[in-house]
């Protein structure tokens, strides 16, 4: 953990679903909090893993910041992670939130006296989302292949089966079902955690597809950069869109724009994922040397 935790008093507050008990810095605003890892959760722990996903750390920070920051509804929020090394699943990882220096916030977390991820984030007042008319065929909301996206279970696939089109590549996002770890607590507006995940999604898909990287292979996520509107209504259906271009060697830094559902313009929101591929016997060579993500 940081230095300044163990010498400052800690105030407990309520937590959320994710977290253990939040302890706020008594003399400064930055906060710390156990991550809750629970295998049998049926997203999270979607198929057996010898780690903490990623998508749990990036949930878990959500939530830290959104119980410790005042944010505007309708605004927008700009933030970036990068996964420094594995996590394991044993012992709890610690989120914290750094005190406030400028708008833009740091988060860290650590497993003992290791950093896994760290990033930032900064939350920004709503702008005027142009809007236009979006007709969009049934055909696009069919899942994306499970294998395609490392998915084991129907109700976490948030993307649709892509299509190309006009040098880009399309795939719808879909809808966390209600009760699902992704549906968000405003039930009206598209979650940033769905939208990050289906992002996530697409830039595993688009490897395979693009990259000819193997399905066996295993993907190391080496970090994210978003910048989204957090009160975008689920009535407006959205798509992710990339423009196609080379995918060569073990690593990938894909650009994802966020689009309405028919794939064209006006672009709302922007995701960036890089990640690299190891093979089987490559995986479990880093997993015994303990070795970084990047």
């Amino acid at each position: 953990m940081n230095d300044h935790s163990s010498t400052t008093a800690l105030l407990d507050t309520e937590a959320p679903a994710l977290l253990g008990s939040i302890h706020r810095l008594s003399d400064q605003d930055g906060a710390v909090a156990e991550l809750r890892v629970d295998q049998r959760d049926p997203f999270f722990f979607d198929h057996p893993l010898d780690h903490v996903p990623g998508m749990l750390m990036v949930c878990g920070m959500v939530e830290l910041a959104r119980a410790c920051v005042d944010t505007a509804p309708e605004g927008r929020v700009e933030a970036a992670m990068t996964f420094r090394s594995m996590c394991e699943l044993d012992p709890a990882p610690v989120l914290s939130l750094d005190a406030r220096d400028t708008r833009r916030r740091k988060v860290r977390g650590y497993q003992d006296a290791t950093v896994v991820a760290d990033g930032w984030f900064e939350f920004t007042a709503a702008d005027d989302l142009p809007e236009r008319e979006c007709r969009v065929d049934a055909s696009r909301w069919t899942k994306a292949p499970a294998s395609l996206v490392h998915r084991a279970r129907g109700e976490n696939i948030m993307i649709g089966d892509p299509w190309q089109a006009d040098g880009h590549v399309t795939a719808a996002v879909l809808q966390p079902p209600a009760g699902h770890a992704l549906d968000g607590r405003r039930p009206e507006t598209h979650p940033v955690e769905g939208l990050v995940e289906a992002g996530r999604q697409f830039a595993t898909w688009l490897p395979h597809r693009f990259g000819r990287w193997p399905l066996d292979a295993h993907m190391l996520w080496i970090g994210v950069t978003v910048e989204l509107p957090s009160g975008l209504p689920r009535s407006r259906p959205v798509a992710l869109r990339w423009r196609v271009a080379p995918i060569a060697g073990n690593k990938a830094k894909l650009h994802l724009d966020l689009v309405p559902a028919d794939g064209r313009g006006p672009v709302l929101g922007s995701l960036c994922y890089a990640s690299k591929v190891l093979g089987p016997a490559e995986y479990a060579r880093f997993r015994g040397n303990g070795g970084s993500a990047a």
